[in-house]
């Protein structure tokens, strides 16, 4: 996009604006708070139009907290304003008929800037920007300041660059050429000792305790791991408990799941890149709830008072769904915490120690 389309489709409908509404998802992640706040810069410098952010849902976890924080950004809940007050509204980081997005009756979005697979009734905004080639909309953000020739503030620069590392984890989860270009140019803005602090974040006592529950439940069928997570004080955590598990050696496949105010929250996982994780989370919701994502990751949510009205057990329903689509040879469930230790060559794990290793440790007692 050149410079003069952005202006001429972004910018202008903009004039003789008083006010934007800026939108981000449900229980809005880094990604959604950068692409907000970076949104609301561009309006400022480029349009010198005001905006507010705001989430429905809450900010629970600890990084988010604390990114929210250190970098001063202002959010409110979306229930506290008036929609019809304002005169543009924009979403972030989601799209509407997604089940991630909370919009009164009767309104929609003047502009929607994503990176999630397209929906069809998405087209229908003023101003949409849904480029299926990138890993983060704070890359696209990004994007925007470069063509408009606008240098982000340290903090903008920060929150961005976060985004970007958090939804790709690190560029290394379907990240692209953008993404990396986008990170090459804001890191010499970054504030690195608030970036430290905001990905080292202090945990409360409460997160191991429920990460506790959530190892407690999971069972393996053999490369795929399942969790219910009984403890969640926040949803952000379901997401946050099935990045951990998904790196268990010899694991392919996770789904981790729980209830949190009514609703059945849930996400998957993959470590391969075709393996259509959004699709999968659709597929299993099918007449219950929605779900979606990307290759590599995905997630839904189902209103579980609605649900059973349809189906008997929809927490069931799920997780048969999924182990039918991943574990079409039906291998039979082995709980994690107390399963058989792993061998190798018919040795323990404990006593399938290097070599090198006794000859440092008989160097050191030398």
């Amino acid at each position: 996009m050149t410079r003069q389309e952005l202006t001429d489709r972004l910018l202008a409908p903009l004039k003789g604006k008083r006010k934007v509404l800026i939108i981000a998802h449900e229980n809005p992640d880094p990604d959604s708070i950068a692409a907000a706040y970076g949104l609301k810069y561009l309006f400022r410098k480029a349009a010198g139009i005001p905006a507010v952010i705001a989430y429905s849902g809450i900010i629970g976890r600890a990084e988010n907290r604390s990114m929210v924080k250190l970098l001063g950004i202002e959010l409110v809940p979306l229930s506290s304003v008036s929609v019809r007050n304002f005169s543009m509204i924009a979403v972030v980081d989601c799209q509407p008929h997604t089940g991630n997005l909370k919009l009164p009756k009767g309104v929609f979005p003047n502009i929607i800037i994503d990176h999630h697979p397209i929906r069809k009734s998405s087209l229908n905004a003023d101003y949409h920007d849904i480029p299926r080639d990138v890993g983060s909309t704070s890359t696209i953000i990004t994007q925007y300041l470069r063509i408009l020739g606008i240098e982000p503030d340290r903090k903008v620069a920060t929150a961005l660059y976060y985004g970007i590392k958090s939804d790709t984890r690190d560029l290394g989860r379907q990240s692209t050429d953008d993404d990396v270009r986008a990170t090459i140019h804001l890191f010499p803005h970054v504030l690195q000792k608030k970036l430290a602090r905001i990905e080292h974040p202090e945990l409360p006592r409460q997160y191991f305790t429920e990460l506790n529950a959530v190892l407690n439940s999971a069972n393996i069928y053999g490369d795929v791991v399942t969790a219910r997570a009984d403890l969640i004080s926040w949803p952000e955590m379901i997401g946050e408990f099935a990045d951990e598990l998904i790196q268990m050696e010899g694991i392919r496949w996770c789904l981790c799941y729980g209830r949190h105010n009514g609703n059945l929250l849930f996400s998957i996982r993959s470590k391969r890149t075709n393996d259509m994780a959004g699709v999968l989370a659709h597929k299993i919701t099918t007449g219950m709830g929605k779900g979606g994502g990307h290759e590599t990751f995905a997630a839904g949510k189902i209103d579980v008072a609605q649900a059973l009205k349809k189906v008997k057990d929809p927490e069931d329903i799920l997780v048969k769904r999924f182990l039918k689509e991943v574990n079409p040879k039906g291998t039979e469930p082995v709980p994690l915490i107390g399963a058989p230790r792993v061998e190798d060559k018919g040795k323990p794990v404990e006593n399938n120690v290097p070599e090198v290793s006794a000859a440092v440790e008989k160097k050191e007692r030398a």
